[in-house]
């Protein structure tokens, strides 16, 4: 099971008849179609930024109307219009996380709910390419640049596409410094709690629904051991729930 299958199976096999789902910087589309099989109301919104654009792979049916080009920040959607929220492995790309969760609450019901996933500074590996530890490098980081010529010289990396491994690792360098935005653990949690009465991880359930038949080799350590592995090795995985209280 992959990221994708997994938010559409968390989703709609959570959501109550009836029921509403965006998908915040949907790309492709791939969560919106899994969750439209299944029969839900699903619709989806992206800047398709420079940096992953992917409105050329969007299904031509979708596009413009279920889901719809953000210009700025703003959801193009009314307020309180979805029962859920869904972003996967988007939010390292926003700029404004304050922003971003605020607009999320507001196009939210009543009570809805926000699932999302995606790395925090915390985590091992630079997921985009392959690196350890190259996001916690400071931008514009020569040092940087030379560390990870010298890690795809040893054979880490991937989407290198033929390229000398100097010029791979600047291109990709300049592509996090324009385009990344890695937080920290307590940053995540305290820019959704700010909007949100309560933050659950469900980095085990994932773990589990990952693996599939071999959980049973994950099922003997504790919860706290699976969460962070999945935290450490992939990133967050929680859901954000509740009225904000006071």
């Amino acid at each position: 099971m992959n990221n994708y299958e997994y938010c559409a199976q968390f989703i709609a096999s959570r959501l109550q008849a009836g029921g509403k789902v965006l998908d915040y910087g949907c790309g492709s589309g791939k969560i919106v179609s899994l969750l439209r099989d299944r029969g839900v109301d699903a619709w989806g919104c992206d800047v398709f930024y420079e940096g992953g654009d992917y409105s050329q792979q969007v299904p031509p049916n979708l596009l413009g109307t279920v889901i719809r080009r953000m210009q700025g920040d703003q959801i193009p959607f009314e307020s309180g219009s979805f029962d859920w929220v869904v972003s996967n492995q988007v939010l390292e790309h926003v700029p404004d996380l304050e922003i971003v969760v605020s607009e999320m609450r507001r196009v939210l019901k009543p009570g809805g709910f926000v699932l999302s996933m995606f790395p925090d500074r915390g985590v091992w590996r630079e997921g985009h390419c392959g690196i350890p530890f190259l996001h916690r490098f400071p931008k514009r980081s020569r040092l940087r640049v030379r560390y990870a010529a010298a890690l795809r010289r040893l054979g880490f990396g991937y989407h290198t596409e033929g390229r000398e491994a100097l010029e791979w690792s600047r291109n990709f360098c300049d592509w996090l410094d324009q385009w990344t935005y890695y937080r920290s653990y307590e940053e995540i949690h305290a820019g959704f709690l700010r909007r949100f009465g309560e933050v659950t991880h469900f980095e085990a359930d994932w773990l589990d629904e990952r693996l599939g038949s071999r959980k049973m080799f994950a099922a003997p350590l504790p919860l706290w051991m699976r969460r962070l592995i999945v935290q450490k090795l992939m990133g967050l995985v929680f859901v954000a729930t509740g009225e904000k209280r006071g």
